[in-house]
């Protein structure tokens, strides 16, 4: 199977290259929904360009309404599921070139889904490609879903479920390899306030930060009266020290440049707007709500804490450390909306968890609708279906195969016994949700084989 995988990859790597391509410079991140398009244009837009690649090279297709498409390598019964995504976070700021345009440097892959999904989504592709066009013959069906709501829900795999049933066994190539067989659960919610726009001289007219809630920005934007910009320049200089971001002032108006990054992954970004409360609570603002309000802001998420020690929630277990990170924040006309991300370990609940972070935000006059929580996931590393992944992990990649847990919840969270399995390499982070996302062709390459060998174990 290796020297049969290794052969036909040797002449397709440039078109999956320029699949990839095509579906990035779809900008299918969620719009309004319309007639028939659940998700809005792009999205609809990128699952039929992918439909239809798939019907190029020869496989049976099917659209459940633009939630999701399928693709099947054959017409028996369907033993195995692939679950991959092609809708995509909002490009966000900081990139160095056009997040819409695949841009190849040195074997590297640059735009927004080349990692996540609509790079790994086609190595699933290429993977029952290469054993259709090499003669490879299966007595059961592998089944590729394509969903376009990822991001934002899940709903369209939802909707999926209320036409067909889970297979046997389920993967999703939307995480690192080996493979990932705990996901955290999460408690992440929007919170509202409303205060007196009264204040008298010295003020903050306005924050503007984030754009996705499980994502940390790049940037976050303020203005603030009465202060002279020279003033501002000083305390800035103070907050740079001690945040490491960047502030740059004019007329009063504010840009924290921080660091973008997966919100499963905080530590691995500067949060520009965590960095902008505690810049803006350190001026000799007027007593006023709205002053009082941002200085309640850095006491419950001060820059650098996000574990949740500021809430009292900080925990660890097997699914790894409890984050929490503010990724959005919007202030203006007496009113607040904020969003956090948290992401929970199993023993997390609401007595420990959640009950305990709203009681706090309730008593700075913060709002949350309800305290539900996303359970966590968990598969026993011992099935023999994790054993085959791991098999295969080992055979294509020379690497030793294990399981690990991850913050991130992906699709197969609500589906008993699926996994995520790569298709990005162990330990490498591609800037998923951040600015200059990447991939390296390599490792899709090697993903690709990866799935090509598990396909064929269990459905041969």
């Amino acid at each position: 199977m290796k020297e049969l995988l290794d052969k036909y990859f040797s002449t397709h790597t440039q078109q999956l290259v320029d699949d990839i391509s095509t579906l990035v410079a779809i900008p299918s991140v969620r719009g309004e929904a319309q007639d028939g398009m659940p998700f809005g244009e792009m999205s609809c837009k990128a699952l039929e360009a992918a439909l239809s690649m798939a019907e190029g090279y020869g496989f049976a297709t099917k659209n459940y309404d633009n939630y999701v498409g399928a693709v099947d390598f054959n017409n028996a019964e369907t033993e195995m599921n692939i679950f991959a995504h092609l809708d995509v976070v909002a490009a966000g700021d900081g990139w160095h070139t056009d997040p819409f345009t695949v841009v190849e440097k040195d074997g590297v892959l640059y735009g927004r889904g080349v990692s996540d999904d609509k790079g790994p989504a086609l190595a699933a592709l290429y993977a029952m490609r290469a054993l259709k066009e090499s003669g490879v013959s299966l007595s059961k069906n592998v089944r590729l879903v394509l969903g376009t709501n990822e991001e934002c829900g899940s709903s369209d795999l939802k909707y999926y479920f209320t036409k067909e049933k889970a297979a046997p066994w389920s993967i999703t190539p939307d995480a690192n390899f080996p493979v990932t067989n705990g996901e955290k659960g999460g408690f992440s919610k929007e919170f509202t306030c409303e205060y007196k726009d009264n204040c008298p001289e010295k003020y903050v007219k306005s924050i503007n930060g984030g754009v996705a809630g499980n994502a940390v920005p790049a940037v976050c934007e303020a203005e603030v009266v009465g202060i002279d910009d020279e003033t501002l320049l000083a305390f800035s200089k103070k907050a740079e020290a001690e945040t490491k971001a960047q502030f740059e002032i004019s007329g009063g108006k504010i840009l924290c440049k921080g660091t973008s990054a997966h919100a499963s992954l905080p530590f691995m970004g500067n949060n520009p707007i965590t960095a902008m409360v505690a810049f803006l609570s350190s001026l000799p603002l007027s007593a006023c709500e709205s002053t009082e309000k941002i200085k309640a802001l850095s006491v419950l998420f001060p820059h650098g804490d996000w574990l949740g020690k500021s809430f009292g929630v900080e925990m660890e277990d097997i699914l790894g450390e409890l984050t929490l990170t503010l990724d959005i924040l919007n202030l203006s006309d007496g009113k607040i909306k904020g969003y956090f991300d948290s992401r929970t370990p199993m023993k997390a609940n609401n007595e420990n968890c959640a009950d305990i972070i709203a009681g706090k935000l309730n008593e700075k006059g913060f709002f949350l609708k309800n305290n539900n929580m996303k359970p966590p996931h968990y598969v026993d590393e011992n099935s023999s279906f994790i054993q085959t992944l791991l098999k295969n992990y080992e055979e294509f990649t020379g690497d030793k195969g294990e399981c690990i847990s991850m913050g991130g919840g992906t699709y197969v969270h609500n589906i008993d016994g699926g996994v995520a399995f790569g298709a990005i390499k162990r330990g490498l982070n591609t800037n998923m949700h951040g600015a200059d996302e990447f991939m390296p062709v390599e490792d899709l390459i090697t993903a690709a084989k990866v799935y090509a060998g598990v396909i064929y174990d269990m459905c041969k």
